[in-house]
């Protein structure tokens, strides 16, 4: 009898041992997991908060704009937001609107993504022309001399010829574009009060270009020739 009551009393304490430690184990379990969560969720939460570098319109960019004009002209305010308000695709290199222009009006406070600026090859030319400048076809039939030499980038005199002389029209022109082997037009980069007065030499005149040194050109003479001036 002593024994069994004995073996009932250990029994129970056993019993109770292993139910104190499964609930310390529970509890420590608990606290393990509510240390993981909060970790986590402190980690999402300073994520979603982590500062994010984007570039943002301080002005409005039609359509069609380059993005080298954008870069160029500091149309945009190099800033930080949360990464939770950051666009999907926004842009924070500025070397990114390279070739490429506004495929959208961008306004005032806008981010720039990349769905808001479309490849565009013709941005090279758009691009080197601001304010008064215009960019002014020539078809190259009304060109005189060779133009194997002449690059976009160039710098040239251009000479015209008409009523029996010839004489510089325009010094020191930039290049935009040249044509191709299969033919097309000479872009060259205008002031817009010369428009017309180029417009009016193309259909009337010859043009005959003269490359510039790169670098270290002199002033160009105002010179006029006729036959009497060749023949001098």
């Amino acid at each position: 009898m002593s024994n069994t009551l004995t073996n009932r009393v250990s029994g129970r304490m056993s019993s109770r041992s292993w139910a104190i430690a499964i609930g310390a184990a529970a509890v420590v379990l608990a606290a393990i997991l509510l240390i993981v969560y909060l970790d986590r969720y402190r980690a999402r939460v300073g994520g979603e908060n982590a500062p994010t570098p984007v570039l943002v319109a301080n002005r409005l960019i039609q359509a069609g704009t380059p993005g080298t004009l954008v870069a160029s002209q500091t149309m945009y305010l190099p800033t930080t937001l949360p990464r939770k308000e950051v666009e999907v695709g926004a842009i924070a290199d500025p070397q990114y609107l390279s070739g490429r222009a506004a495929a959208i009006d961008i306004f005032p406070g806008q981010q720039f993504t990349a769905t808001d600026f479309a490849a565009d090859p013709s941005s090279t030319v758009k691009s080197q022309i601001v304010g008064t400048q215009r960019a002014l076809s020539i078809g190259i039939d009304a060109i005189h001399g060779s133009l194997s030499q002449v690059r976009a980038g160039d710098s040239v005199d251009v000479y015209v010829g008409i009523t029996g002389a010839v004489k510089l029209f325009r010094p020191n022109v930039k290049v935009l574009a040249v044509p191709t082997p299969e033919g097309g037009t000479m872009i060259l980069r205008v002031e817009a009060r010369d428009a017309a007065d180029w417009a009016y030499a193309a259909d009337n005149a010859q043009f005959w270009f003269i490359l510039r040194p790169v670098v270290g050109a002199k002033p160009t003479p105002r010179d006029t020739a006729t036959i009497a001036t060749v023949l001098r």
